[in-house]
């Protein structure tokens, strides 16, 4: 869904003003400080994505709740290869009640059948040691943004998470080791999703 021009603009800004706090947040919970330019190239290229992209303003508002949290897990996932609860358990609350508020139940039913369905996929994954729980709860939020607009977001959203894991882990295995984060993988996967679902749904 194509937004007014201001939207934009107030999208824009809100990433821009967003910025320095999330970088903060990453400094505080691991002592080290992602460069700002960065960081504020990914939440301005990640907020203009919602604007263009978003099914309404409610949808729009819930996948900035979990851009946001998302920006600044992903980073300490990158540091300190964890994705805090502190950071994605109260995003689904918020979502959750963004979601309440359309009042389509079956918007709703899809959007929940996608959060599950990523959570239970996932939950094999972490059960055979392969990706940690915080992954798992992290995938469960991710269904429920992309799910909400579409169930063809929801598989993107997990294809693309898995060739972006898969470039990722062939990359870190070419340099002899077996450690890295998969939360930035799913989120960029979420994020190629919401761009490309329009343009291949079923």
């Amino acid at each position: 869904m194509l937004f007014p021009g201001a939207l934009y603009i107030g999208a824009a800004t809100a990433a821009l003003l967003a910025g320095p706090g999330l970088g903060r947040c990453v400094a505080l919970a691991t002592d080290r400080h992602p460069d700002p330019r960065l960081v504020k190239s990914v939440s301005l290229a990640v907020a203009l994505l919602i604007a263009w992209r978003a099914d309404g303003l409610l949808h729009g508002c819930a996948l900035g709740t979990v851009a946001a949290v998302g920006i600044a897990a992903g980073w300490i996932d990158v540091y300190q290869r964890r994705l805090p609860d502190v950071l994605i358990l109260p995003a689904y609350p918020l979502a959750g009640a963004l979601l309440i508020a359309t009042g389509e139940p079956d918007t709703q039913l899809r959007a929940v059948a996608c959060a599950a369905i990523a959570m239970a996929l996932y939950g094999i994954g972490c059960a055979t040691g392969q990706i940690g729980f915080g992954d798992v709860k992290l995938a469960g939020l991710l269904g429920l943004v992309t799910g909400w607009a579409a169930w063809e977001a929801a598989a993107l959203a997990l294809a693309a998470t898995i060739l972006v894991g898969g470039g990722q882990a062939l990359a870190v295995m070419s340099m002899g080791r077996k450690d890295f984060p998969y939360g930035p993988a799913m989120l960029a996967g979420a994020a190629a999703a919401v761009a490309t679902e329009p343009w291949i749904a079923w």
